[in-house]
């Protein structure tokens, strides 16, 4: 371009040559001040940054790690609107229709018949139906009458009672107890029925909260068999993994594979992430949930832990002493010896999940304050 100028008379060269070195400063100043703007953006986010705690969520299915979002939620988010917890019927409905169905063929398992002939129709329509809403999205009558004649036939209700036998899920009893409030016309779910609903996880959820100055930053991965260990190299900039464990899961065998206990791939995750190397700086808290439930089996069930878990040693109705020998169990799975903070918690237990996380929020945020300072 600048050779062109040669054939132009003098005085002319030299107003083009100025204007052009002119025009050329300009973009370079708007280079520099825009480059100078990209720092600043950069150097104001990392000092942000600072004050984000990034916490991933871990665990196996089953093991509470979504309830637990959900109690936080509650405890730091203002909880769910009208609209959120509207949201939450069919999922509730369909828990209730899968629950019913898993009772039903349970008592086949178990040998139990119904004690009202009378419900066998009832009993078709449940096992026949993969949906139990209409296209207005209300329950359809003939389910309701169906779900309400089952319920209080004692056949139903003997083989619900020993539904560990043939791997209920949690909250049945809960949603077959409360039945008669979620086939109203006018139901809408409480937070209670929320935090109870099983929605299966798939990706990653992002949940944040602000406690004081600090922002904490929860990524709950989904629980697929297939998937976990994609995404852990995914996170090597979290401080916090927080891994889930369902306590209660010593005598459930995996879906996906009966040879393998749900306690049994908890534990190899665990010790996958201990000893993963994106985690070595990465401060590990582990939640044994589901106590309660633990604590039931333990004590009622028959289903003693040392028929299940031969290395237990201790008394059969000792809830104490198997609690500890599960999580000692866990532990042992972190080669490295680095610190691993244990907590026992009930993740539908709202008061329970707040004692536990404000503990884990102090251990958290002072663990932070020390990185920190040695950056």
């Amino acid at each position: 371009m600048f050779c062109c100028l040669n054939i132009l008379p003098g005085p002319l060269q030299v107003c083009m040559g100025m204007c052009l070195h002119q025009h050329v400063a300009e973009e370079d100043k708007k280079a520099k001040l825009q480059s100078s703007k990209i720092e600043q953006d950069l150097c104001e986010h990392a000092k942000s940054e600072m004050n984000v705690i990034k916490i991933l969520m871990l665990g196996s299915a089953e093991s509470g790690k979504s309830t637990l979002v959900k109690q936080i939620k509650i405890i730091h988010s203002h909880g769910f609107s009208k609209g959120e917890l509207v949201s939450f019927k069919p999922a509730v409905l369909d828990n209730l229709l899968t629950s019913m169905k898993f009772v039903l063929r349970g008592m086949g398992m178990l040998r139990i018949n119904l004690a009202n002939k009378k419900n066998k129709v009832h009993a078709h329509s449940i096992l026949s139906s993969c949906r139990c809403l209409g296209d207005d999205h209300e329950l359809l009558p003939f389910m309701a009458r169906a779900f309400c004649a089952l319920w209080t036939d004692q056949g139903v209700r003997a083989a619900a009672a020993r539904g560990y036998e043939f791997e209920l899920n949690d909250s049945a009893l809960y949603f077959f107890e409360n039945m008669s409030r979620i086939i109203a016309p006018s139901y809408v779910p409480t937070e209670t029925d929320v935090l109870r609903v099983r929605v299966r996880t798939c990706g990653i959820i992002e949940t944040q909260f602000h406690v004081k100055d600090v922002i904490f930053r929860i990524h709950d991965v989904g629980a697929r068999r297939s998937g976990k260990r994609k995404w852990l190299s995914c996170f090597d900039c979290v401080r916090v993994v927080l891994f889930v464990a369902a306590l209660s899961g010593y005598d459930i065998a995996l879906a996906e594979d009966p040879s393998v206990s749900r306690l049994q791939e908890s534990l190899e995750l665990f010790a996958s992430i201990c000893n993963n190397a994106a985690f070595r700086n990465t401060s590990l808290i582990l939640f044994m949930n589901k106590t309660d439930l633990f604590r039931e089996k333990i004590l009622y069930s028959g289903r003693h832990l040392r028929l299940y878990l031969p290395s237990y040693q201790g008394a059969d109705g000792d809830v104490d002493a198997a609690a500890r020998h599960v999580t000692a169990m866990f532990v042992s799975r972190n080669e490295p010896n680095k610190p691993v903070y244990h907590h026992f918690t009930i993740a539908t237990d709202t008061s329970n999940v707040q004692v536990v996380f404000q503990v884990v929020m102090d251990q958290i945020t002072k663990a932070n304050l020390a990185a920190v300072s040695l950056l």
